[in-house]
């Protein structure tokens, strides 16, 4: 395969991985599992965080050891052989990445659709052809072009940065000028049980899901053992240090009842 994903590239591979669908879905799932809890459901984003990043240095170290493409099916394989790598890579591809994929798919025609249709909501018909559709594009394009496949990448990357940091940015405004109210007493609420923190771990875990792709395409990334260490760890942080201000920025404008209700809150059951 051609080396052809440079650090900034793989960088924004993963960026774009994990900053998509779930920053937008999961804030009222976390949010409604945590009793409309503000300082335990940023606390959870936070430890999700941690989680997501204690996962992506394990990695970095078997993309340095092992630098092959292929991901957990090359590694399970070469720890236990081919029929486990086989089982993994035949339960990810049925079951796990086309609920995952439709999921996100699914979100992004809601939002992309909605403004079409001001005043009511949008047909369901048009929301799962607009995703259907999506899916299909992306799929082609990354068969026929991994160049093209890292230039979509990277250019989408860098408008959900700016469409995230708009938001913000307009929440640190509001800080700024006293908008404080729904931070304040940020634990005084209900307390969440085992299954439900359980439940908010989950949406949590959900969003920051892509930490790990960088390793399945291990033989077209330049030096790749001075590479995906660099890119995880300069990526996941940053993404770690965003998806907290996100969060803060949403409850400046928004009380957590309002954002369970604002379309925050998908029950992800994949």
């Amino acid at each position: 395969l051609r080396r052809t994903i440079g650090y900034f590239s793989g960088v924004n591979f993963i960026v774009g991985s994990i900053v998509g669908s779930g920053i937008f879905i999961s804030p009222g799932g976390v949010l409604a599992y945590s009793c409309l809890n503000v300082g335990i459901a940023l606390t959870i984003w936070a430890v999700c965080g941690l989680l997501s990043m204690l996962g992506a240095l394990c990695y970095a170290e078997l993309g340095s050891s092992l630098p092959s493409s292929g991901g957990e099916y090359y590694y399970i394989k070469r720890g236990l052989g081919s029929i486990p790598a086989f089982i993994f890579l035949w339960t990810l591809t049925v079951f796990i990445k086309p609920a995952s994929i439709a999921a996100k798919a699914l979100t992004f025609a809601e939002y992309a659709i909605q403004p079409f249709y001001p005043g009511c909501f949008a047909p369901e018909l048009a929301k799962k052809s607009t995703a259907i559709a999506a899916v299909i594009i992306l799929g082609t394009v990354n068969a026929l072009s991994v160049k093209w496949a890292t230039w979509i990448q990277n250019v989408f990357t860098v408008l959900k940065i700016i469409a995230l940091a708009i938001i913000v940015i307009g929440g640190l405004v509001l800080l700024i000028l006293g908008r404080t109210e729904n931070l304040m007493n940020a634990f005084v609420g209900g307390v969440p049980n085992v299954s439900q923190i359980g439940e908010a771990f989950y949406q949590g875990i959900f969003a920051y899901g892509g930490w790990n792709v960088l390793n399945y395409v291990t033989e077209e990334l330049k030096n790749p053992s001075k590479n995906i260490p660099r890119c995880i760890m300069i990526a996941v942080p940053c993404v770690i240090v965003f998806f907290l201000l996100v969060n803060i920025s949403y409850l400046t404008v928004m009380t957590p009842r309002e954002m369970m209700s604002s379309g925050m809150f998908f029950k992800i059951i994949i």
